[in-house]
């Protein structure tokens, strides 16, 4: 089997090399390193599957607008900080699909990694601070995919299906069924629920 590329990118050389050892070993991976600054000649020599972006606070808005600049971005896993801070939709449409704290395990990185090859999100507990208890386990269970985040801050903004689908380049009947399994995985019974219920568990923010 084919070892996966991913790519490490870091603020500081240190932190990557960091990152880089905590990922060195397995056989089914192959790592390269470099910096955030050289990040769209770095995806352009490795053709990556993934990439792992640690960020420091001062410097995680202008990662995200770099991010958001490279076309073909496969799933970015972002360390960051404050896991709770760099959730947002900016991070979003940059192509994170994981927040989790910058010294997260090599274990809780590459859970990251498979979750956003299949589609999935995930974060770092502290997104949801101080959530219900039955809230969690809610959202743990019934994830809502890439596209079902994407269409449901779209529904934050009061488009309708018909402009959702033309921003998406996809039908009104295709934006019909993501929000109803949206509608179905919160537990909501209309559109507007929904929003309230992910602004709640900070799935999106307004």
């Amino acid at each position: 089997m084919t070892p996966a590329r991913v790519l490490v990118v870091a603020d500081r050389d240190v932190d990557a090399a960091r990152i880089e050892a905590r990922l060195r070993g397995r056989p089914d991976v192959r790592v390269a390193v470099g910096s955030t600054a050289a990040l769209t000649r770095l995806i352009e020599e490795h053709s990556p599957s993934a990439v792992v972006v640690a960020s420091t606070a001062a410097r995680l808005a202008s990662t995200l607008e770099m991010l958001a600049d490279v076309g073909r971005l496969p799933p970015v896993v972002l360390l960051a900080d404050d896991p709770h801070a760099a959730w947002t939709p900016a991070a979003r449409r940059a192509g994170v699909r994981a927040v989790l704290d910058r010294d997260a395990p090599a274990e809780e990185i590459f859970a990251a990694l498979t979750a956003a090859a299949a589609g999935l999100f995930t974060v770092h507990p502290d997104v949801f601070r101080a959530p219900q208890p039955a809230m969690l386990d809610t959202v743990a269970d019934r994830m809502l995919t890439a596209r079902e985040l994407e269409v449901l801050e779209m529904l934050a903004e009061g488009l309708s299906n018909q402009i959702i689908g033309r921003r998406l380049k996809i039908s009104a009947y295709t934006v019909k069924f993501h929000v109803a399994s949206i509608l179905d995985k919160l537990g909501a019974g209309s559109r507007t629920e929904a929003v309230t219920t992910g602004v709640r568990r900070g799935l999106i923010s307004l």
